[in-house]
């Protein structure tokens, strides 16, 4: 995962196997532009971005080389159409964009959630799941050459509409909760038999009651890299989990490059992870919540 890319990192099957508004509604408790190279570490989010806390449209933070070479300077100089988000709860009929996304975002297949634990989480918990999605009319893309995975795979807006606009994902966070403190094998595992068996009694997967929420994966578009996508996104998640109230914390593993960036946020270094997917080599990483006893005595 390295929640890095923006992704976390695990989650590859170890088994083998619209919008103008910003609409924020995780129901929690309800049910640039270049490709990564292969042979370095993920890149499914960019470190280097950084917004301001009050910007909404995601600004690029760029070199002074980029700007010599007259480069896209920001989400809107990429995009086809003004970068209006809107980021919403992810649900199974998205699963298609979420593969896409990740493909896309990770270059290390070990490092990629598979298509089973999409379909598992997205199943059981997709209200601990959240993207960001633009409104894109396909004939303006084409026009300006613009695309990506997820615009193939991107869901009419509206049925009938005339311009025939999509709803194209352009980052995500995938979550499920865990009785553990961090991030472990089990949590980023699920049980084989969860669409027969609803009520999973064992410890691999999603645990019901658990108190903490553990990110699989934090992708972001790599075209869109470097916008502060990733960001706003991550921010947007905590703030929403902070208002669930429904945990303790909120765990993910990283690479040794994102440590810092992750730290940005508040989640602290824990330490090594026992963690072996992808050959393993992660850290824990925390985002400790404020306690549901000291909301109360503030109301």
């Amino acid at each position: 995962m390295s929640a890095s890319p923006h992704k976390t990192t695990e989650d590859r099957d170890q088994d083998q196997g619209q919008g103008q508004s910003q609409s924020q509604s995780l129901g929690l408790g309800q049910k640039p532009s270049a490709m990564p190279d292969p042979s370095g570490p993920d890149t499914a989010i960019d470190d280097t971005e950084d917004l301001a806390d009050d910007v909404v449209t995601a600004q690029k933070n760029i070199s002074d080389s980029r700007r010599q070479s007259k480069l896209p300077t920001g989400i809107n100089d990429i995009l086809p159409v003004p970068f209006a988000p809107n980021i919403r709860p992810i649900t199974i009929s998205d699963l298609e964009s979420c593969i896409a996304l990740e493909n896309a975002a990770f270059p290390n297949p070990d490092h990629r959630c598979s298509r089973e634990k999409f379909e598992y989480r997205l199943t059981v918990c997709p209200e601990l799941c959240m993207g960001v999605f633009c409104t894109v009319v396909p004939s303006s893309a084409s026009a300006k050459n613009f695309e990506i995975d997820t615009l193939r795979t991107a869901k009419p807006v509206e049925t009938g509409r005339n311009d025939g606009a999509v709803s194209v994902l352009l980052a995500h966070i995938i979550s499920t909760r865990s009785n553990a403190d961090v991030v472990t094998d089990e949590a980023m595992d699920y049980p084989r038999d969860y669409k027969t068996n609803r009520r999973n009694t064992s410890s691999v997967g999603h645990q019901e009651i658990g108190r903490t929420i553990c990110i699989h994966s934090l992708a972001v578009e790599p075209k869109l890299q470097g916008c502060g996508l990733g960001k706003l996104i991550m921010k947007a998640y905590l703030q929403q989990v902070k208002n669930s109230v429904l945990a303790d914390r909120v765990a993910l593993i990283c690479q040794d490059y994102l440590v810092n960036y992750y730290k940005r946020f508040g989640f602290e270094h824990v330490g090594p992870s026992k963690a072996t997917f992808g050959g393993g080599g992660w850290n824990d990483m925390a985002f400790k919540l404020p306690s549901t006893t000291s909301k109360k005595k503030k109301i």
